[in-house]
């Protein structure tokens, strides 16, 4: 099968997917198990292989993050249950009043909690945006959506040792430490020079 082929058919189960879970209402999980079926189905793998192939990715996928996310729901209620989250969100609010906590959080996502896996930050942080989110304003479980997503896709980028500095340095076959080098004169040049590179940091 054609490299076209395949892509074609890779964009109709993604929006598959997403129509399936937004408009139909389906469970997300059954909605990417039947994607992944149809992915598999469509590029000629298979019934048995298709089906073979999803429970070894599963498998390896639980094996290599699935306990990170597990102990970080486990964290997280732990936080809830002993009142460190109301008492942090308490704090949040006083320092900073209900319409720039939002942007306090999602600033020290970035910043201070930059995560090498943005979905367990995300399962550890949820209940704390959860807790202010009606103490914010009117659209206050929107603000605080946007801001942990923002700050933790900000941080897992920009953030050493993020992934998507990790992956630019990578495709383009050039050591880290030069990477950072000509990103940081990229960001912040001398005045008398022209920026050397392409790269910002």
């Amino acid at each position: 099968m054609s490299d076209t082929l395949i892509m074609l058919h890779t964009a109709i189960s993604i929006i598959g997917v997403v129509v399936l879970i937004v408009v139909v209402r389906i469970s997300p999980t059954i909605a990417l198990v039947l994607g992944s079926i149809y992915l598999g189905l469509a590029a000629g793998l298979g019934f048995d292989n298709t089906v073979q192939t999803i429970v070894q990715g599963f498998g390896d996928l639980m094996a290599e993050i699935g306990l990170l996310i597990a102990f970080g729901v486990l964290l997280g209620s732990l936080l809830f249950a002993m009142g460190t989250l109301q008492k942090l969100s308490d704090m949040l609010l006083r320092v900073f009043g209900p319409r720039a906590t939002p942007y306090a959080v999602g600033i020290s996502m970035t910043s201070i909690f930059p995560a090498i896996y943005a979905d367990v930050l995300l399962v550890v942080s949820a209940p704390l945006a959860r807790s202010l989110a009606p103490r914010v304003g009117r659209n206050g479980l929107a603000a605080m959506g946007a801001a942990l997503s923002t700050g933790i896709l900000t941080g897992l980028v920009l953030v050493v040792p993020g992934v998507g500095t990790l992956a630019v340095a990578g495709l383009l076959k050039v050591p880290l430490g030069t990477m950072l080098i000509y990103g940081l004169l990229w960001r912040f040049p001398p005045s008398h020079s022209p920026r050397l590179s392409m790269v910002s940091f």
